[in-house]
């Protein structure tokens, strides 16, 4: 909790020196499975993540620009066993489709290091998704995450010490600020 708070602090506080952007938001986790080297096994309740973005426009339509999210991962659901949740930390580049209507479609991808607990190993952040910016405020995407890394499994029907990615579709909203 410590990190995502001093990764806010950073990403607040490198924007408030420029006139861009800072996003505010929120995911749901529509179907996330866990991957091992050998083998997967599905989530079960809810996960969800929260972060914030800070993007500068360096063409227009193109944004560059760094976040930080929590991202509260599924557990195992077959074996009862708590997994692991993730930190993010990434740089992120988004392309808004211009258009004369209030919606406007974008296109996006983030690629960073994921600070896992758990003792689990940390390991590489990507997703790629499409979504909708509506009055140039209020964003809606669908987005394929992983996380990526390296754990051991220890419960009373088996012990595992490999790689794992945990895999999933996101549904996220997020509210964008203008400086």
């Amino acid at each position: 909790m410590k990190k995502t708070l001093l990764g806010l602090f950073l990403v607040l506080g490198a924007a408030s020196f420029s006139n861009n952007k800072i996003e505010v938001k929120g995911a749901y986790d529509l179907g996330g499975k866990y991957h091992f080297e050998k083998s997967s096994a599905k989530g079960k309740a809810n996960a969800m993540e929260a972060g914030a973005e800070y993007r500068y426009e360096v063409t227009p339509g193109l944004e560059l620009g760094g976040g930080v999210a929590y991202q509260a991962h599924k557990d195992l659901k077959e074996y009862k066993a708590d997994m692991y949740n993730s930190v993010p930390v990434y740089a992120t580049a988004k392309y808004t489709f211009d258009t004369s209507a209030p919606v406007k479609p974008y296109v996006k991808g983030d690629l960073g290091y994921s600070i896992n607990n758990n003792d689990a190993k940390d390991g590489v952040y990507y997703g790629v998704g499409a979504g909708l910016n509506i009055n140039d405020n209020f964003n809606v995407d669908v987005m394929y995450k992983e996380n990526k890394g390296k754990y051991e499994v220890k419960s009373s029907l088996f012990n595992i010490n490999q790689d794992v990615t945990y895999k999933r579709v996101t549904l996220g909203v997020g509210y964008t600020f203008g400086f």
